[in-house]
């Protein structure tokens, strides 16, 4: 979520601006700020990485770079988030400056999919590639992933559990960087610097309230630092911070977020029960056969006579009557009942911070920092009938008790026939609560010597456990005791007892780790003078450990609902690599830079990267760069498992044999339950012999500044990925091949649904498609990023700011298999597995608008993402709304097209004197709604990877900050 203004030192404003780059040079810690060089425009191409500032105050560490220099612009294009940018937006996190810069696209994980893989966290995804390329550091140095792997597949760093308050700036390189970091670095790299130095106390307290009244935020941070590097040579501080988020509910918000029932506005009505039978809190039953006696998961699936209300009042709670040929049941709105918009959130943390000026020469510090993220989320009541783990899809209430006497729950027990039901648990609340950990340690020297030599040293240990408590899911053999015993009361659930209750389903409780371990050192020389500087020389090594136990939370099928997906390993890495970098002429600039590195599994690969800069004159500069990078498979590519799940619907030919309509146009609708939309599950399985994914990747670009107060930066990217890991790339084919009863391919099996009641003879759609992860042919993905800065000082007391930045997606191109053809998935709602459903917009960008005079400033901040066909050609194998859109109605150009979404945010802020600043924050300032999309799993009726704030709405912040 995005905060209020924070215009002082210390507060979390310090994290830097997502929105745009920095007008300026990246400065050094200790240096003063500057006019921008010619040519050093709002996308920078280099700022500083390392943890220690040079001595001398007047050079930087650049971002994928060994070297000091004394500007900051490198080949690379680098994208600097300053603490002033992000004051006047009003971003306070780090998650959201990271994740609403352009380059952030398909795969990004928001903190509101609360019932994804990765629930409980926020992810980067730069150039869509998503989050496992994408390589988050902290000063240069890697840190544990998230615990949970995105999709059961994918390790990624949680960005909600980094320090806010201490974070100087954050600086993304939007390039490929494995010849500097390794593996993971293929999309680019986020590196989050913190501060070096704090003197003196500040605080932050802010509270806001969404316009409906709910959402309520709380959030407070404060830092106590002592000693001047220059005058003393010390400086340690120590930071605390505290935010609390409250849950919002899909019931307080309008249609379509509160309803799955789209009927309306010529969409479906997916409320549950909305056919019968359904399942809803009240339970619904009718006459059945049981195969096997004393089995009540045993039954036929067939039911032989009308379905009924089980309680005699009829419908209760929040469901209401319906029927149909099936029979009367009960309808219910489960959106309204259980959805979130947002979940309830507590993020706390504390740092000490201590640096040392060894000498004129030399710097050292050392860091520790524990960091705790809660996320709180509800979930649907349990449903008695399940496919995954467990399948009770054919649970039966039996004729007789385990005592002999007639069951109470059965209607038709009298006539001696088993009762086939459908039923939710309303009764057990539901929830999951994601506890997160991160405790951290760093330290590090560097310094120079002799003539022209430099080092750098530096240690990171971090670990991460996250403790998983999950709420209201059944336990099968206390399940089955219930129904063989009679001891839960189907026919009014009120009637039932806490220990009743408490025994269908205690909470299960998980833990699951995740470590890095990580020490580097780096030497570099200035060998000889050309025309245009020193050439310079570096080399270095490192070496780390990585480990990842996320444990099965299902282990011996005991919980029905529940998820299996598991990710257990550990390994070593060795790594080499060198720099370049050649100053060939005052205006041309050569640097070329390589990594090997050896992975315990075998996997070895050298990463080389060559680039160069020049500039004809100073207001103009070109760059390009060239590069080759690999990612290494995760623990749960090698080993692991995973279950997904996303809607679907069967074939058009399939639902014909269960009473469906098949229209002139090829659209089906109508017939029994059975056609109505599903869950279909893919079950995929780690392969130890998975090889890495490579990648080659290009840039080009330039860097323009006409007048001192006008800048701008256009820049190409072009990205190949080949043996992309994917779990069951060949899935549509052996979809396929499964309902046209041809053979499958290898390696993977399909497993049947259960029988239709009302069509028992008709082909069962899929239920799971079984394969391994395997290497898929490629991905290419091209586009162009722009940005521009207006600085304009009319007087000592008037300051004007304009800023924008977009990126322009060209080609997201993707084969699953070598033997087919690219799909071009950009502009579209693909890669829909991968994305959550978030889809690929072509256009992402914003604009903000600052006005400063004297003590007063106000901002204004558009963001824009532009809408998107509603299709999916890896889910639904068309780019046809007729063929199947995301949405899978039963018109299938219903929703075919997400419309784009504009947010306005304003800021103002003024200063009492040195010590006091106080701020407000309107955020989402035209209350834009969130546009329809039907097809998103990630939410009901919207996107909250691009459109979160939309389904909030208005929301109000105040805050001050205090320095003394």
């Amino acid at each position: 979520m995005r905060g209020a203004a924070l215009p002082v030192l210390l507060p979390a404003a310090m994290i830097g601006m997502a929105i745009t780059a920095s007008p300026a040079a990246a400065q050094d810690a200790n240096a003063q700020d500057t006019a921008a060089p010619a040519a050093a425009a709002p996308d920078q191409t280099a700022q500083p990485s390392a943890q220690a500032t040079p001595a001398t105050g007047a050079d930087i560490i650049v971002t994928g770079s060994l070297f000091r220099r004394t500007d900051t612009e490198t080949p690379s294009p680098v994208t600097t988030l300053t603490a002033d940018s992000l004051a006047k937006a009003g971003i306070t996190t780090v998650s959201d400056a990271i994740r609403s810069i352009s380059a952030d696209s398909s795969g990004s994980i928001p903190t509101a999919f609360s019932s994804g893989f990765g629930a409980g966290s926020s992810g980067v995804s730069l150039r869509g590639l998503t989050v496992n390329s994408t390589l988050t550091v902290i000063d240069g140095l890697r840190t544990a992933n998230y615990p949970l792997s995105d999709d059961g597949q994918r390790s990624f760093v949680d960005l909600n559990t980094i320090p806010d308050a201490i974070v100087d700036r954050v600086e993304v390189l939007k390039d490929g960087a494995s010849s500097s970091y390794g593996a993971d670095a293929i999309g680019g790299v986020v590196n989050i610097i913190m501060k070096k130095e704090i003197t003196g106390v500040y605080g932050t307290v802010e509270g806001g309230v969404s316009q409906r009244g709910d959402g309520g935020e709380q959030r407070a941070t404060l830092t106590l630092g002592t000693g001047h590097l220059k005058d003393k040579g010390f400086n340690l501080y120590i930071s605390g911070e505290y935010q609390h988020d409250d849950p919002i509910w899909a019931r307080n918000r309008g249609f379509p977020l509160n309803t799955a029932d789209l009927s309306g506005i010529g969409g479906d009505n997916n409320n549950a029960g909305s056919a019968v039978p359904g399942t809803t809190t009240s339970a619904v039953v009718a006459p059945t056969t049981q195969l096997t006696p004393g089995n009540v998961l045993s039954g036929s699936g067939l039911a032989t006579g009308p379905f009924q209300v089980l309680n005699p009042n009829g419908c209760t709670g929040s469901t209401t009557p319906i029927s149909g040929t099936a029979g009367n049941g009960c309808q219910q709105n489960l959106v309204a009942d259980y959805g979130q918009i947002q979940p309830e959130q507590t993020r706390f943390g504390v740092t000490v911070h201590a640096t040392a000026q060894v000498n004129d020469q030399t710097q050292a510090y050392i860091m520790a920092s524990y960091f705790q993220n809660e996320v709180k989320a509800s979930s649907t009541a349990a449903n008695i009938r399940s496919y995954n783990p467990i399948n009770t899809q054919n649970i039966v209430l039996p004729v007789l008790l385990s005592n002999g006497q007639l069951n109470p729950n059965n209607p038709f027990a009298a006539t001696g026939q088993p009762a086939s039901i459908y039923y939710r648990f309303g009764d057990i609340p539901g929830s999951s609560d994601y506890k997160n950990h991160v405790l951290r340690g760093a330290a590090g020297i560097d310094g120079r010597f002799g003539d022209g030599w430099g080092y750098s040293v530096s240690a990171t240990v971090a670990h991460s456990w996250l403790d998983i408590t999950q709420n209201g899911y059944l336990n099968l053999s206390a399940l089955t005791n219930a129904i063989n015993t009679g001891s839960y009361n189907f026919v009014d659930p009120t009637q039932n007892s806490a220990a009743v209750r408490s025994a269908l389903s205690p909470a299960v409780r998980t833990q699951a780790t995740s470590d890095l371990d990580m020490i580097q050192a780096t030497i570099t020389k200035d060998l000889f003078a050309l025309p245009g500087g020193p050439l310079q020389l570096g080399v270095g090594g490192s070496f780390r450990y990585e480990a990842q136990n996320d444990p099965n939370q299902n282990p011996n099928l005991t919980t029905i609902g529940l998820n299996q997906y598991t990710a257990v390993g550990s390994r070593t890495v060795e790594s080499g690599y060198f720099e370049v970098n050649a100053p060939v002429l005052t205006s041309l600039e050569i640097n070329g830079s390589g990594r090997f590195d050896h992975y315990e599994e075998g996997y070895n690969r050298f990463s080389p990267k060559i680039g160069a800069k020049f500039t004809p004159f100073r207001q103009l500069a070109i760059r390009g760069t060239f590069s080759k990078g690999f990612r290494a498979p995760s623990f749960a590519e090698t080993s692991g498992s995973v279950i997904g799940f996303t809607t679907t619907k069967a074939p058009c030919s399939i639902q014909a044999q269960h009473g469906g309509t098949v229209a002139t146009d090829g659209t089906c609708s109508g017939g029994s339950a059975y056609n109505q939309s599903y869950s279909i599950g893919f079950n995929t399985v780690g392969n130890p012999n998975i090889k890495p994914e490579l990648s080659r990747s290009f840039t080009g670009g330039v860097v323009v500044q006409p007048l001192r107060w006008l800048s701008f930066t256009a820049d190409y990217y072009n990205i190949k990925k080949t043996d992309v890991i994917s779990g069951g790339p060949l899935s549509n084919q052996a979809l396929a091949a499964y309902y046209a009863g041809t053979q499958l391919p290898n390696g993977y099996s399909v497993t049947p649904d259960a029988i239709d009641p009302a069509f028992p003879n008709a082909p069962q759609r899929a239920l799971f498609v079984n394969s391994p992860f395997a290497n898929a042919a490629a991905l290419k993905t091209s586009g162009i990023d722009v940005s521009a800065l207006v600085q304009l000082h009319p007087s000592d007391d008037l300051h004007v700011t304009s800023r924008a930045e977009a990126t322009y997606i060209l080609h997201y191109l993707f084969k699953p298999s070598a033997d087919q053809p690219y799909s071009d998935f950009v502009g579209t709602q693909a890669p829909y597995i991968t994305s959550s459903g978030a889809g690929t917009p072509q256009w992402r960008g914003n604009w903000q608008n600052s006005v400063e005079y004297g003590a007063y400033t106000l901002t204004g901040t558009a963001y824009y993402v532009a809408g998107y066909k509603a299709v999916a050609f890896d889910q639904f194998g068309t780019t046809d709304c007729n063929g199947g859109s995301t949405y899978g109605g039963s018109d299938p150009n219903f929703n075919c097209h997400v419309r784009r979404f504009i947010d306005v945010d304003l800021t103002g802020s003024v200063k009492v004197n040195d010590k006091f600043n106080f701020y407000f924050n309107v955020i989402n300032l035209l209350d834009a709604k969130a546009p329809l999309n039907a097809g998103n799993y990630a939410a009901t009726n919207y996107n909250p990877t691009y459109t979160q704030i939309g389904a909030v709405g208005r929301t109000f912040r105040f805050g001050a900050n205090v320095h003394f």
